[in-house]
């Protein structure tokens, strides 16, 4: 028997689709056809419908939902699945009618991406399609196939900045031509179909490696059809412009449809479908917590928890069925944090608590976002009930990992997820999270100290960082420019307001980070807030909605999420810690900044807030003011560590700082009971660091680095010592 929750599942897509009775539209000038959301032509709209549909079709063939508990009967929703169907067969390029908005759909690098999201949904209907559903189903499929065999071209690429990253466009693209020549054999171009299927899957999760590789898949040598690099040899991905954990993963859900759907049709399925599946799939697994909840090192531009967090549910049944992974707990445990957020919804939706106001300002996002869950969720509800999934391997996991590219540093020991990247979302960001904790993860500038001038666009851009990993920790050190733009003045240029530098390390303690933050103005800039040090709380659905925060000068509980509606400040003093499970010990005195409102929006658009945190700063300053060039905007100096109170304010007692002439340091007593001590060379001119001047007996670099009577400190370097 399979382990997986059918019945909850099936509960939750039920109550989703009789919520969502009232984003379906029959359409007057076609009866019978029915579209889901706006119905527009753009991919978006497309796949909206697509993911939506699949749903529908899904639980309307189960059997055993009684469907009058939501005031619907399965008669009707049969109906309606078909009635979705038929919209999306009838609209397309090969098609007799067209989208709400007078256009068709069909013939781009992503419309074959919605086709894949829905396959299965047709796979659950097929009892129910007529021959002219069959006939128009084969023209779509075989109208795409031709447009990406004879038109579309394989890109593959590492940067991003290049428009050629390509990993889950190339698998899903591949997808469907296998899929082409699967369901339709009797095409003319089978075998070109198959052809190009390999080489778009040679191409997706691709490795500079395997320009030179002389392994032979499927009869073909791997270096023979390598167009292009995807991801770096360490497996990060910069998709979207950023380290993109998200995108790793949702590369993998585009197998794991091909996968299950060429498993239940009886289809032979090649090797090279599965690529590099087991070495991607250490990282990302890795890089995820107990409890499903995927760890973004290198943060997320999109809606927090849904898009790519949604697309990881479809990876944990084919790692489980190729793989042999149990993924049961990944499974149950976060199935159990969307039936938290969809109690608190009380309406049937995935998402209304927060994201309510797109439903009216964006209601093509906002069915976007609810059918992305609803299509997930459909898929391993027919897979599970299809396939007994049991996994039994336990899961391999990488203690530390590194990539040059995004300056991205990682350890997972102990109870301890420590990480930075420099190359981020909302760049720089460092992390120190306990692993039995998932809600208190939050990644949008965490830890990397925020400057904003006056315009709408304030941004970081990376100057230089370099990282050294050594056992059980990591130093990281670099700058940025800080830059704010889009003014309200006319023809303003954009600004470049300071330098901000960083020294970050992860200490051997395996409990703590270290970091120093310090900015400048580069030239005479009009700052409009500073946020020193920044420590995202979340406080929302996924924790209950509550914290409690004991710090120096007190005690608070606070409330969050939509409770959170008055902007405070909370005077901290020099500690702070969060549910007894981790603080933050600072030279500076603390504030607890309470926005009142959902703040932690989806990058670059302004009131998107969909997930609610305090944030610890030092310092904090929000009245706007002139600096002059050079003048100090920024110095912050702290340690992070898991722990309750009494260990939060024992660091806080623990720290110092050392006269270095020009060079910055923060020292503290780590958790195993050793000094340590932070030397940085913020300064754009080489310092020198001499270890006399500590009057220790013994000074050693952590790194392994042989120190002399005078070391040269080079401009953005850092070296982390032991004192004794």
């Amino acid at each position: 028997m399979s382990h997986f929750p059918s019945e909850f599942c099936s509960e939750l897509l039920a109550k989703w689709v009789a919520f969502s009775q009232k984003h379906l539209y029959y359409c007057p000038e076609r009866k019978g056809l029915i579209c889901y959301g706006a119905g527009e032509h753009g991919h978006w709209g497309v796949h909206t419908h697509q993911k939506a549909f699949s749903a529908f079709a899904v639980v309307a063939s189960m059997e055993n939902i009684d469907w009058e508990k939501y005031h619907l009967t399965r008669e009707k929703v049969l109906s309606q699945a078909l009635g979705l169907l038929r919209y999306n067969l009838h609209t397309h390029l090969t098609g007799d009618f067209v989208c709400t908005d007078g256009e068709k759909w069909g013939h781009n690098w992503i419309y074959t991406l919605g086709l894949e999201r829905m396959i299965h949904g047709v796979e659950a209907m097929d009892a129910y399609l007529n021959d002219d559903d069959r006939l128009m189903l084969k023209n779509i499929f075989v109208s795409e196939a031709e447009f990406l065999l004879n038109e579309y071209p394989i890109r593959a690429g590492l940067d991003a900045s290049t428009g050629n990253n390509r990993p889950e466009s190339n698998i899903w693209n591949g997808a469907t031509l296998y899929r082409t020549a699967a369901m339709y054999p009797d095409t003319p171009n089978k075998a070109a179909y198959i052809k190009k299927a390999q080489e778009f899957f040679a191409n997706g999760v691709s490795i500079p490696s395997d320009e030179f590789s002389d392994e032979t898949i499927d009869g073909r040598r791997v270096g023979d059809m390598f167009v292009g690099a995807n991801m770096f040899e360490s497996y990060a991905c910069n998709h979207h412009g950023y380290m993109n954990l998200g995108y790793m993963a949702l590369s993998l859900s585009n197998v794991a449809m091909l996968h299950f759907s060429f498993k239940a049709n009886g289809y032979k399925i090649d090797d090279i479908v599965y690529h590099h599946l087991a070495d991607l799939w250490k990282l990302i697994r890795t890089i995820t917590y107990e409890d499903g909840r995927l760890l973004r090192i290198g943060g997320d531009s999109r809606a927090r928890y849904c898009y790519c967090q949604d697309y990881t549910l479809p990876v944990w049944p084919l790692v489980e069925d190729v793989l042999g992974e149990d993924c049961s707990n990944l499974e149950q445990r976060w199935l159990e944090i969307l039936r938290t957020e969809t109690e608190i919804n009380g309406d049937g939706s995935f998402l209304s608590n927060r994201f309510g106001a797109f439903e009216e300002s964006s209601p093509v996002y906002y069915t976007r976002l609810e059918s992305d869950r609803a299509n997930v969720l459909s898929m391993l509800l027919y897979w599970h009930e299809k396939f007994p999934l049991h996994g039994e391997k336990k899961p391999e996991f990488i203690t530390s990992w590194h990539d040059d590219f995004h300056g991205a540093s990682f350890i997972n020991e102990g109870n301890r997820f420590a990480s930075f990247v420099w190359k981020s979302s909302e760049k720089p960001q460092g992390l120190l999270l306990p692993k039995d904790d998932s809600s208190l993860a939050e990644w949008r500038y965490n830890l990397g100290g925020r400057i904003e001038g006056v315009g709408r666009a304030n941004f970081d851009e990376v100057l230089c960082h370099q990282e050294t990993l050594f056992p059980h920790g990591f130093i990281t050190c670099g700058s940025t420019l800080v830059y704010s733009d889009n003014f309200m003045a006319e023809g303003q240029l954009k600004e470049t307001m300071a330098r901000k530098h960083i020294a970050f390390a992860a200490l051997p303690d395996g409990n703590s980070v270290i970091c120093m933050q310090y900015a400048k103005a580069q030239n005479r800039t009009y700052v409009s807030s500073v946020k020193g040090i920044l420590w995202n709380v979340p406080n929302d659905i996924f924790n209950g909605r509550q914290r409690l925060f004991t710090h120096a000068n007190g005690q608070n509980w606070l409330q969050g999420g939509d409770y959170a509606r008055t902007a405070e400040t909370i005077d901290a003093g020099n500690w702070v810690n969060a549910d007894g499970k981790m603080g933050l010990a600072s030279l500076r005195p603390l504030t607890i900044v309470r926005s009142g409102k959902r703040q932690v929006e989806i990058k670059g658009r302004e009131n998107s807030g969909t997930l609610y945190a305090e944030e610890i700063c030092a310092p904090y300053q929000i009245k706007k003011r002139w600096y002059d060039r050079g003048e100090e905007i920024l110095d912050a100096r702290f340690v992070l560590g898991l722990g309750d109170q009494k260990y939060t304010k024992e660091t806080a007692e623990s720290l110092f700082t050392a006269d270095l002439e020009g060079l910055y340091s923060l020292g503290v007593t780590g958790k195993d009971g050793k000094q340590y001590l932070l030397v940085a060379n913020f300064d754009e001119t080489d310092k020198i660091f001499k270890p006399d001047c500590l009057n220790k007996k013994s000074v050693t670099c952590i790194d392994g680095k042989e120190l002399t009577a005078e070391y040269p400190l080079h401009s953005d370097d850092a070296i982390l010592l032991i004192l004794e």
